[in-house]
């Protein structure tokens, strides 16, 4: 358990394990499965110089890819897109796939994130939520652009994504957010480090989930 006085590097990764998982028995998302994915949903019609279904099939394919290859110096990736067009579900089957592998994975929603580090940095609760955060073999971060904005939300955004970059920590980010609603939102060292650090998929097409909830009706 110990070397010299210090936890043995064995101790370290099970202690980390065991408060990712605990990080994310509270997450509200669910994971889902690559093979649960459909592209049935997207339209086949070129718009442009290519359909909407092409498109996602190559941005499927090359989430499939991402977990197959995972390493530590894989890409950070942040997916773009209006709401309903596949980015949290990806999202939810790459932390799935990853977990499996035994990748220490911490996976939900950006504005859960925050709120919990909040309580525990004014000692509503125990934990050390954001240190997690910044030290996990990959984070994923989903919504992100749902929390309230104020000075302390800034640091902690801030904080996670910089401590990430310099560790060369692979992190996946969601937003709904254009990229001039990024820069109306976030300050310029934020906006900077996510167009600049990490890798951008676009999302297109319509609401999946409107598809979806009309499909129930008929």
């Amino acid at each position: 358990g110990s070397v010299e006085g210090r936890r043995c590097e064995c101790l370290t990764k099970l202690l980390d394990k065991y408060l990712t998982e605990e990080i994310n028995k509270n997450c509200l998302i669910k994971l889902n499965d690559f093979d649960d994915f459909s592209l049935d949903y997207y339209d086949k019609i070129p718009n442009g110089k290519i359909s909407t279904y092409d498109g996602m099939k190559m941005i499927y394919e090359y989430c499939r890819n991402y977990v197959d290859n995972f390493s530590n110096d894989s890409p950070s990736l942040f997916f773009i897109g209006q709401t309903g067009l596949g980015k949290t579900f990806l999202s939810s089957c790459i932390a799935k796939a990853l977990i499996e592998k035994n990748v220490n994975v911490v996976f939900g929603s950006v504005i859960d994130f925050i709120r919990k580090v909040e309580n525990e940095h004014f000692r509503q609760e125990s934990g050390n939520t954001l240190e997690i955060l910044v030290n996990a073999d990959i984070v994923i971060l989903d919504d992100l652009g749902s929390e309230f904005m104020n000075t302390f939300t800034e640091s902690v955004i801030y904080e996670i994504i910089n401590s990430r970059i310099n560790q060369q920590k692979p992190t996946i980010i969601s937003t709904n957010l254009t990229l001039p609603q990024l820069g109306d939102k976030y300050n310029d060292r934020i906006v900077s480090r996510l167009t600049g650090c990490f890798k951008p998929i676009g999302f297109f097409g319509s609401d999946i989930r409107q598809k979806k909830r009309l499909e129930n009706l008929e």
